[in-house]
């Protein structure tokens, strides 16, 4: 009896924990959160959606409208959201030089918020009306996280599309992705239904991701365009090997490599000078005369 009432008392607490997350850690930005987040900027961003089917992609752009610059795509990791890149999106050298994208990437934000998308073909197809759209200009794809592979297989699909690519603390290597305890929350049917639609779908994704990367090998060898890879050596979450993966699996002369002392997982907000910086050298590297990225430009 006493064992049951200890055991009532434990979920009791569970539930008192995981609810109120639940309703708060959704990780995304409202329309009207993000028009007020770039207010003081004095840059006007732009909310859109793309409808396709029952699918909806959902995303925030800075641009002139001219469509005369090279575009910046952002892709978030796992959970997140546009709001992620939005310090770069207000960066005044980058507004200036370059049109820029954040996406909601399927399952978060208000991309089909809550239902998952584990196929990271099917992420990096969710993204070609965009690639086309500014497909007259050169882009570059930045991916954090598990937004690294995402990245990297638009570059795979769209060749004609993507001149560059920018992997910061990328999920990439099959045989070092870690699991975590707190991830079974959201897998277990007594608690799933607790835990926040954002952690389900970066749960879903987890689970699923050694065999979506495996799917990947044959593609690294296929990116010819020039690639920046930044990764610190204290990243808990994306272990440093997978700064050994890239070198091995990506052409030489088209990676660049960034290891950091020091720093963790979260190097998008604490390297942003620096992210800045290799953001402008990524597009100086990109043939924009090239009709086709057959080639990456000697370093």
């Amino acid at each position: 009896m006493l064992k049951k009432m200890n055991n009532r008392k434990y979920l009791i607490y569970l539930i008192g924990v995981f609810l109120p997350l639940s309703g708060c850690m959704q990780f995304r930005t409202s329309p009207k959160g993000v028009m007020e987040e770039f207010q003081e900027s004095g840059v006007k961003p732009v909310i859109k959606d793309i409808k396709e089917g029952d699918q909806n992609l959902h995303y925030v752009e800075v641009t002139d409208g001219q469509h005369k610059k090279p575009t910046i795509l952002f892709i978030h990791g796992a959970p997140g959201s546009s709001d992620n890149f939005f310090q770069f999106m207000k960066d005044n050298e980058l507004v200036s030089d370059f049109d820029m994208i954040s996406v909601d990437r399927p399952g978060y934000g208000y991309s089909d918020f809550g239902k998952a998308e584990t196929s990271i073909k099917e992420q990096a197809e969710a993204l070609e009306p965009i690639l086309k759209e500014y497909g007259s200009t050169p882009t570059l794809v930045v991916g954090h996280s598990y937004g690294g592979p995402v990245a990297a297989k638009s570059a795979v699909l769209y060749p004609k599309l993507v001149q560059g690519i920018m992997l910061l603390a990328p999920a990439i290597d099959p045989d070092h992705e870690k699991k975590f305890a707190i991830a079974w929350f959201g897998k277990a049917k007594p608690f799933r239904w607790l835990t926040p639609r954002s952690w389900k779908v970066a749960t879903d994704e987890k689970y699923s991701h050694v065999e979506e990367l495996k799917k990947m090998l044959p593609d690294w060898e296929k990116i010819k365009v020039p690639v920046t890879y930044i990764q610190g050596d204290k990243d808990r979450l994306v272990p440093y090997e997978n700064l050994a993966f890239a070198k091995k699996m990506i052409d030489s002369n088209c990676l660049k490599v960034i290891g950091i002392p020091g720093e963790d997982h979260f190097l998008p907000w604490s390297q942003e000078e620096l992210v800045t910086k290799e953001l402008i050298s990524l597009d100086s590297r990109m043939d924009e005369d090239q009709v086709s990225a057959v080639a990456c430009i000697d370093q």
